[in-house]
């Protein structure tokens, strides 16, 4: 028997969808291990497939304006669930002005030394260019390209200056209500994905965390021969 769009399962949170374009977010999340129990969120401390694992929420914006098939342009970026429950605070706090952005590089250089390149803007503004008042002033935009992968001293990459060169672009301009609908849901979801995970994560965190320091206490003796006390952090 085919598979129905009411049995397919997705992992898409929540989506706005208009005659010519679409927004969605999906979930991306992934637990911190044992010994960061604490964190909650994988922050690059393990890999997954060859790639350092990050808790985050992914978005996807199409733009079907020109067509479908080929002619469809879906762009995509990731954030860090943190960073989608502060642009919810910008909603709630009800900034009538509100510009953020953020640029991402990551993987192998190709032949040409070019690597994957991703950047987010985000903004509210009042009026347009022609002065008017906007029943939609939020704008995302999402641009997908690549860019030339430079490493800074402590480790991390960052993208060389004008070295950005785009190959697909969408933007969608979002109500009030409609951005408040997409983050709200995001965030309910966070709170409900931590409330689920948390308690085997924090349990086998803390209980490995007592072995460590009843191991460390035990071994105290052995080792200081008596000269110096075990510091209170390892006491259960």
């Amino acid at each position: 028997m085919n598979e129905t769009y009411q049995n397919h399962v997705t992992d898409q949170i929540c989506k706005v969808q208009t005659d010519k374009k679409l927004i969605a977010f999906y979930d991306r999340l992934l637990c911190a291990s044992y010994n960061c129990f604490a964190q909650l969120h994988a922050k690059g401390e393990y890999a997954e497939n060859g790639h350092k694992a990050h808790s985050l929420i992914g978005i996807s914006i199409q733009d079907y304006s020109g067509g479908t098939g080929d002619r469809n342009i879906i762009t995509r970026f990731h954030l860090a669930p943190e960073q989608l429950q502060f642009l919810l605070t910008r909603i709630t706090a009800g900034f009538p002005e509100f510009e953020w952005s953020q640029s991402k590089i990551f993987g192998n250089p190709d032949a040409q030394g070019y690597s994957t390149a991703q950047q987010f803007f985000i903004s509210r503004h009042v009026y347009n260019n022609k002065q008017e008042v906007q029943n939609s002033p939020w704008r995302i935009q999402i641009i997908n390209g690549k860019g030339i992968k430079k490493q800074n001293r402590n480790g991390g990459s960052y993208m060389q200056a004008k070295s950005f060169v785009s190959e697909k672009t969408a933007f969608i301009q979002l109500t009030d209500m409609d951005l408040y609908m997409l983050l709200k849901r995001v965030d309910s979801y966070i709170t409900n994905w931590e409330a689920s995970y948390a308690p085997t994560l924090i349990g086998n965190g803390k209980q490995m965390l007592i072995q460590q320091r009843q191991a460390q206490q035990a071994a105290a003796p052995q080792y200081n021969q008596g000269q110096y006390a075990t510091p209170d952090y390892y006491v259960a």
